[in-house]
């Protein structure tokens, strides 16, 4: 996929960024930084590129966090979380 994410804790309403690596009817996975709790709800926003000239709008959902692999040791991380409810 390659869009932006930004992810937004909704137990603590901290702001973290990362990139959507995936994609799918009910779940996203995005590499980031971030290291959240197993079942954390999370509003993520997807940037998703424009089409042509015409800009897309924002795919915004609730989700809640389902796994967690660290990637490369202490610095990235690759979370999968379940789609709960789609926002936009």
């Amino acid at each position: 996929m390659g869009c932006r994410a930004r992810i937004k804790s909704l137990l603590t309403g901290d702001v973290h960024y990362g990139e959507c690596i995936d994609l799918s009817v009910d779940g996203i996975a995005i590499r980031t930084s971030f290291v959240p709790r197993y079942a954390e709800r999370l509003e993520v926003t997807l940037r998703v590129p424009p089409v042509g000239n015409i800009p897309a709008k924002p795919f915004i959902v609730e989700a809640e966090v389902c796994r967690c692999q660290e990637v490369d040791p202490g610095r990235l991380y690759d979370i999968g979380v379940r789609i709960v409810k789609r926002k936009s």
